[in-house]
């Protein structure tokens, strides 16, 4: 009989789309799922789609447990899932998102091969899970990623990995191993992401990256990042986010010389988290400077670094370029020398660069500081004389590309458009590519040896 999993669904009014990700649940591939729909107080009739779908998910052989609870928040929902778990393995997708029909049973079948790792990760349909790295043409159906030393720790805190649970499934052991549930903090009740991530990257030897993209996650205009449009709110919201994870990690860690150090990498992402969102509105562009500011210092007086940052980084060669640079640094990644920016910035042809969204927005003003300019933009949202950073938006044109042509994809690891742009002859990089080339070339001293 197959081994059951238990599926813990937090839902806070999503009437609108709950009904997409059931749909999705009842198409898995898999037969044995304990379905644990936490219901957070919804008013808006997301309770009634849920009470709907019982006898579907029912008739599809699954368990069905719903739990009802006051709004308490996301945290308090999932630890609430949490102690409801009988299955052997557990995932915990968002109630507004879809699965790959085989998301269940691609990570079941993958922690089978591995019977001494307890976690398994997939990609996002748009998104790889190691989003700091330049996907590679071909790759292998999965990778057993070391975690020795707590090297993704780090790496998941400088945001070089994905921070979504939902393309997690992890042994239910880990539950009782790790002390999940008593450690669960729920006053600060934001996110699930950092209690499940910390605890199980600050004690697991291993974890296997399963190369497929298995869960879509939609980005809606009413989340809890993209509705952030004040100054005030996105900097509660680091600093509660900062807080949470110091609060996770202190219940993880038995040494004060490794607490101190992801405490300090805590602080420097909150700083980076908030210039990002800056980055997104122009309204806010004049907060910038006393962030990248409060960056610049915040690095320089904890020394971790063998050199000191100037406090005019943004301006001399963009904060993207610092930021990765530092992060490369203190995750002690050395990324594949490609050679890029010899052939980007030596392109006899067009220089191209896709995707006007939020990537472009972060960081192709940088590139620009750094001499890698664009001729155009391509977007699929371009209208006529729309421009980005002065450069003009283009609808793609993906028969126009000649072998002289260069692009560079503005967008973390989406296959499709890969797989369009790698079908003609021109030069085709991500923009990671790129970054880490303009980062050691602006930062050699914070180049890592090989």
């Amino acid at each position: 009989m197959q081994p059951r999993v238990s599926m813990v669904i937090s839902c806070y009014n999503k009437v609108k789309y709950i009904s997409d990700m059931l749909d999705s649940v009842v198409n898995q591939k898999w037969d044995n799922i304990e379905v644990i729909l936490i219901n957070d107080g919804s008013s808006d009739g997301t309770r009634d789609v849920i009470s709907r779908y019982t006898a579907k998910l029912t008739f599809r052989g699954y368990e069905v447990i719903i739990f009802d609870q006051e709004n308490q928040g996301v945290a308090a929902a999932v630890k609430n899932g949490l102690k409801l778990v009988t299955g052997e393995f557990v995932c915990i997708p968002d109630c507004d998102d879809l699965l790959h029909e085989e998301y269940v049973s691609s990570m079941v079948n993958a922690l089978d091969q591995f019977p001494d790792v307890n976690c398994v990760v997939c990609d996002e349909v748009r998104n790889r899970w190691d989003i700091g790295y330049a996907p590679a043409v071909h790759i292998s159906s999965y990778t057993i990623v070391s975690n020795e030393n707590q090297k993704l720790l780090a790496r998941y805190i400088m945001r070089k990995i994905s921070t979504s649970v939902a393309v997690l499934m992890f042994r239910s052991v880990l539950i009782r191993k790790l002390d999940l549930i008593k450690n669960f903090i729920t006053n600060l009740s934001q996110t699930q992401e950092d209690q499940i991530w910390i605890p199980i990257l600050s004690s697991e030897k291993s974890i296997i990256h399963l190369h497929k993209p298995l869960y879509s996650y939609i980005l809606r205009a009413n989340s809890i990042v993209t509705s952030q449009i004040d100054i005030e709110q996105i900097s509660q919201y680091a600093e509660t986010r900062r807080l949470l994870s110091q609060n996770t990690l202190e219940n993880c860690l038995d040494s004060f010389q490794k607490l101190e150090f992801y405490l300090f990498l805590l602080t420097v992402c909150k700083h980076s988290f908030v210039i990002r969102r800056i980055s997104r509105n122009q309204q806010l562009e004049s907060y910038k400077q006393n962030y990248v500011h409060k960056f610049v210092e915040a690095i320089n007086e904890a020394h971790f670094l063998p050199c000191k940052l100037n406090e005019y980084v943004d301006e001399k060669v963009g904060f993207s370029v610092a930021f990765n640079a530092v992060s490369n640094y203190l995750t002690q990644y050395s990324p594949e020398k490609k050679d890029t920016l010899s052939t980007v910035r030596g392109t006899k042809g067009r220089l191209i660069a896709y995707g006007a969204g939020f990537v472009a927005k972060y960081t192709l003003e940088d590139f620009v500081k750094c001499n890698v300019v664009p001729n155009e933009i391509w977007d699929i949202k371009a209208q006529q004389g729309d421009h980005l950073f002065e450069i003009p938006l283009m609808r793609p044109d993906f028969d126009s590309l000649q072998r002289d042509d260069t692009v560079i994809i503005f967008l973390y690891g989406n296959q499709n458009v890969e797989y369009e742009l790698r079908k003609t002859n021109a030069n085709v990089f991500y923009f990671q590519d790129v970054l880490n080339d303009l980062s050691a070339e602006c930062f050699v001293e914070l180049v890592v040896k090989q």
